[in-house]
């Protein structure tokens, strides 16, 4: 299935076999190569100016990641004993598992 919008061709979301489409929205290729990221995106995200994100090609799509700066991966991260622990509860809930 697909829609025709001016020059944005949709195609229909079983084409391209895509789940849980959260926000669409056709954005135009400047002549220097640039997009805008619409503001609903960059709200969502917390993308300001000079934020940085990558673009991947994967199976004839285009994906668009934000780079996560290491600052905030530290903030945001456990401590090495926080993650002992986890571990460790994770290793008895395999277990309790195993026994049943």
């Amino acid at each position: 299935m697909l829609e025709f919008f001016g020059n944005y061709k949709q195609i229909s979301r079983i084409d391209m076999e895509v789940e849980n489409v959260e926000y669409e929205k056709p954005v135009t290729i400047t002549n220097r190569g640039m997009i805008t990221i619409p503001a609903a995106i960059r709200k969502r995200f917390s993308l300001k100016d000079g934020d940085q994100v990558v673009i991947i090609e994967d199976e004839g799509t285009l994906r668009i990641i934000p780079v996560v700066s290491e600052e905030t991966l530290r903030e945001n991260s456990c401590s090495p004993k926080e993650m002992i622990t986890m571990l460790e509860r994770s290793r008895a809930e395999e277990r309790e598992l195993e026994n049943t």
